[in-house]
C-alpha cells in the first residue's frame, strides 16, 4: 500500500487523532462518497510542514483515505484503501486533467483549511484503464503544524511568466542525478546532474551538456512526455551532507524551453533536494 510522505511525520510525532481545539483538530465537516455510496468517516488527521499539508481520514468499515495537495491549491496525491485493503489512486500524471480538487479556503492563522474533491482512482497509478472507484467529498479541518526533519525543500519557478510549484518527484538514475519534477499540471522539470556530488558553481547548458535542467509537457493522447529542447543556466550554491547521511543540493536555474515553433521560457528558479 502506497502511503503519502506526510504520514511518516505523523508517527514520528505519536499522533493518533485530532482534537477540536486550537492546537489543530477533527473536521468540522466532511464527507466522503464513494462509487454513489455515503462513507461514514471517523478519525480525522490534518497537517501542514511549511507549504505542503496533508489530511487522513479513516471510515468505520475500515476503509480510509488520504490527500496531499500545497498550499497554492496543486494535488499532489489521493489514495483511497477500501475495507478489503485495496489501494486506489489519482492517474499519476496531470492530475489536474484527471481529477478535480479544490483548495476552497486556506487561513494560516488559525491553522484551517477547506477543501473538496471528486474523480476516478486507479488500481494502477500508471493505467487509466485498470480497476477504478469513483470518490467524492469535501474536508473543512483544522490542521497541526510540523516541522520538517530538513526544512525548505522544493522546486519552485515560473514557466511562461506563471508561478510553478513541484509536488512531487522520482528518480531515473543511481550514480548519475536523473530527477524528475512535477506538480498537477502537465509540466514537467527535469535535474540532470553527472553526479551527485556535484560541485557549487554556475553552469551553462544546451541539449548536449551533462549538468542541466529541462522541460517536458505531458501529451493526453500518447500518454507520454515531450522533451523540449533547453539552453539556460544553473548555479549549484550549495552542496552538502545533513545529519552525516543525507546529501543536500541547493540552487537555481533559468532556460529556454523549445520544441518545434513553441517556446517557453522558464525563470526565477530555486531548488533544495535531498538525495
Amino acid at each position: 500500500m502506497k502511503i503519502l510522505k506526510f504520514i511518516l511525520i505523523f508517527v514520528l510525532a505519536g499522533l493518533t487523532s485530532c482534537s477540536s481545539d486550537s492546537s489543530g483538530g477533527s473536521s468540522v465537516s466532511n464527507a466522503l462518497t464513494v462509487n454513489g455510496t455515503t462513507v461514514t468517516l471517523g478519525t480525522v488527521i490534518a497537517q501542514k510542514s511549511e507549504e505542503s499539508l496533508f489530511i487522513y481520514a479513516s471510515a468505520s468499515d475500515g476503509s480510509s483515505i488520504q490527500i496531499g495537495f500545497n498550499k497554492y491549491g496543486n494535488l499532489e496525491s489521493v489514495i483511497y484503501d477500501d475495507q478489503n485493503f485495496n489501494s486506489f489512486y489519482n492517474y499519476q500524471y496531470f492530475k489536474s486533467n484527471y481529477f478535480d480538487f479544490d483548495l476552497i479556503s486556506i487561513n494560516e492563522s488559525n491553522n484551517s483549511v477547506k477543501i473538496s474533491y471528486s474523480g476516478i482512482l486507479y488500481s494502477n497509478e500508471n493505467d487509466l484503464e485498470s480497476n477504478s472507484v469513483s470518490i467524492s467529498g469535501s474536508f473543512n479541518v483544522n490542521y497541526i503544524n510540523q516541522t520538517p526533519l530538513i526544512e525548505g525543500l522544493g522546486l519552485s519557478c515560473k514557466i511562461g511568466g506563471q508561478n510553478w510549484y513541484e509536488t512531487d518527484f522520482w528518480d531515473n538514475g543511481f550514480s548519475n542525478v536523473d530527477r524528475k519534477f512535477i506538480s498537477d499540471d502537465d509540466k514537467m522539470i527535469i535535474m540532470n546532474f553527472e553526479d551527485e556530488s556535484i560541485e557549487p558553481g554556475t553552469y551553462t547548458f544546451n541539449g548536449s551538456n551533462v549538468n542541466k535542467l529541462s522541460l517536458a509537457k505531458f501529451n493526453t493522447t500518447t500518454k507520454e512526455y515531450d522533451s523540449y529542447n533547453t539552453s539556460g543556466t544553473v548555479t549549484i550554491t550549495s552542496n552538502t551532507i545533513v545529519s552525516g547521511v543525507v546529501r543536500v543540493i541547493e540552487g537555481t536555474f533559468s532556460f529556454t524551453a523549445t520544441n518545434g515553433s513553441n517556446t517557453i521560457e522558464v525563470t526565477n528558479g530555486t531548488f533544495k533536494t535531498n538525495f
